[in-house]
């Protein structure tokens, strides 16, 4: 296998920092069990406004304001090293327009995440306020409603960017575009996600499974950059 300086592998264990570090925030900001009826947790007139985000809104009730808070930290301020991590990913492919399209998508994806991933944060506060709520609770409402939107721009925005680049290296590293073995496509985030999401879903009512499906895909790049930094090493 082709030789790599320290410095790939360091770049490589900068996305596995981020991935612990991510994988912990999203266990803490979003693990949750889903309540069996959400929409009972507020009030009619609520739960009628909420609609179809009542899922969402019920998802974080029980959660301290200290577990929300910690729940965004390690994330926002590791964002940094997945930025960094993307030149390792650059260094693992073949020089192409296949390779600078899909780093240039990770690291928009990755640019794009605090925001998406701090965005629960808000949801959730926001939730709580509404179901101690004793008035109408028409202002809060609107404001739960405009934190939804801006979380769901940019998470959606965030993933959908990461999907389509992680699906480009796998389908690289198929055609033998990277320096990574054919077979190492199976360790890349997407079939590794697919293969969490499709677990944990077996599980719907354990609190492990509610935690490691909410962080579905930052344990598929942990596993990535694990094993992509053991490939390197050899």
């Amino acid at each position: 296998m082709q030789k790599f300086s320290v410095s790939t592998r360091l770049l490589l264990g900068a996305g596995m920092a981020a991935a612990v570090c991510w994988t912990a925030a999203d266990m803490l900001l979003v693990g949750f069990v889903q309540p069996p009826q959400p929409e009972t947790l507020f009030a009619p007139a609520l739960a009628a406004g909420l609609g179809d985000d009542a899922d969402m809104a019920a998802l974080m009730l029980t959660a301290s304001p200290q577990r929300l808070l910690w729940g965004v930290l390690p994330a926002t301020f590791s964002a940094v090293l997945y930025l960094v991590s993307v030149f390792g990913v650059w260094r693992l492919m073949r020089p192409s327009w296949a390779a600078r399209f899909c780093c240039a998508l990770l690291f928009a994806g990755y640019a794009l995440s605090p925001l998406g991933h701090a965005g629960f944060y808000f949801v959730g506060a926001a939730a709580q306020a509404l179901r101690q709520s004793t008035a109408d609770g028409a202002l809060l409402l609107s404001l739960f409603q405009q934190f939804i939107q801006i979380l769901e721009i940019h998470w959606l925005s965030s993933v959908g960017l990461l999907a389509l680049g992680w699906l480009l290296f796998a389908v690289q590293t198929l055609r033998g575009q990277t320096v990574l073995p054919r077979k190492s496509a199976g360790c890349t985030p997407l079939p590794v996600g697919i293969f969490i999401a499709l677990g944990c879903a077996l599980f719907p009512r354990a609190e492990w499974a509610a935690m490691m499906g909410g962080a579905t895909l930052n344990l598929a790049q942990l596993v990535f950059f694990v094993s992509a930094y053991r490939a390197v090493g050899k």
